[in-house]
């Protein structure tokens, strides 16, 4: 089969790490992907049976390049988020996440709240016990942990009835729809069922920089984060400096389960730096000149 795009013009790819632009016939863009290296995964596109109904539409291959594997990641989100691109189908709208809060009742029981909302915010007298992608999927959690942990259907609000849960009759749940059950121990129960979806604390005393450098020395990138927020991003390629990654300044849970596999490796924290206030003041009023700063390599964490 011949495609449009040429093993020729594959060639010509960098084989390093970035994001790839898929582009039909009237220049309208297809699909984004990233890789650590991009000749190697587009070509790998072009040679898979399965994928051969997309690679037939694309007219035209465009590569931007990132410092290292973390660059790309938080780019690729970025660029599906904001072109939408049509065979993303998966991350092509932006939803909005739901947020499942904790809300005690008059008998001092947790009910589970969710909320839908278009960015992560924090209510001292709701606190948040996870984060999801979507309704169903948080459905299909509380399904899952009131089986699990004994937990009452009525009081996750998957249930609406005036008496006890139709899991009460099961002998799936303890009473405390009817306060039959001490709610210390249901309480604890329900924590312990989220720990898994909660978000993690920031585990810095304040904003951080990441750094990464290309093999050849020639690229770096630094973005600058605090509270699991990405401020922006810095990009240096042979002495010429521009904006990478833009970011809203607020919580993107895609952005956080990114940034929290990265930062939770060992092998990244030497690449973490944590800035004083004047350095972030500085940082957000003048990336280009704070990227050439030599900044304390002090990664000392909340206790």
């Amino acid at each position: 089969m011949k495609y449009r795009v040429s093993p020729d013009i594959i060639a010509t790819l960098p084989n390093s790490p970035g994001v790839y632009l898929f582009y039909g016939p009237e220049e309208e863009l297809l699909y984004v992907g990233k890789s650590k290296a991009v000749r190697t995964r587009v070509r790998s596109h072009f040679s898979a049976a399965e994928e051969r109904w997309l690679c037939r539409k694309v007219h035209r291959v465009e590569v931007r390049r990132t410092a290292g594997e973390l660059g790309a990641l938080l780019l690729e989100s970025q660029l599906i988020k904001e072109l939408r691109p049509f065979h993303n189908i998966a991350q092509r709208s932006r939803r909005r996440i739901i947020v499942a809060r904790r809300v005690l009742s008059k008998q001092g029981y947790i009910v589970v709240n969710l909320d839908a909302v278009d960015y992560l915010e924090v209510r001292e007298s709701e606190p948040i016990l996870g984060v999801f992608k979507h309704r169903t999927q948080a459905k299909e959690f509380l399904d899952m942990i009131a089986k699990s942990h004994r937990l009452c259907p009525k009081l996750l609000k998957l249930e609406v009835t005036r008496g006890y849960c139709f899991s009460f009759h099961l002998h799936q749940c303890d009473g405390a729809c009817m306060g039959e059950e001490d709610a210390e121990s249901y309480n604890a129960r329900l924590e312990e069922a989220f720990d898994a979806r909660r978000i993690k604390a920031w585990p810095y005393e304040s904003a951080v920089a990441i750094e990464e450098r290309g093999s050849d020395g020639s690229h770096r990138e630094v973005f600058l984060l605090d509270n699991w927020c990405l401020i922006g991003g810095v990009r240096s390629s042979d002495g010429n400096f521009e904006k990478s990654v833009q970011a809203a300044r607020r919580f993107d849970y895609d952005s956080y389960k990114i940034l929290y596999s990265y930062m939770t490796d060992p092998q990244n924290q030497k690449s973490i730096t944590q800035l004083s206030r004047q350095q972030f003041i500085d940082f957000q009023r003048d990336g280009l000149r704070a990227l050439t700063m030599k900044t304390p390599r002090s990664t000392r964490k909340r206790s």
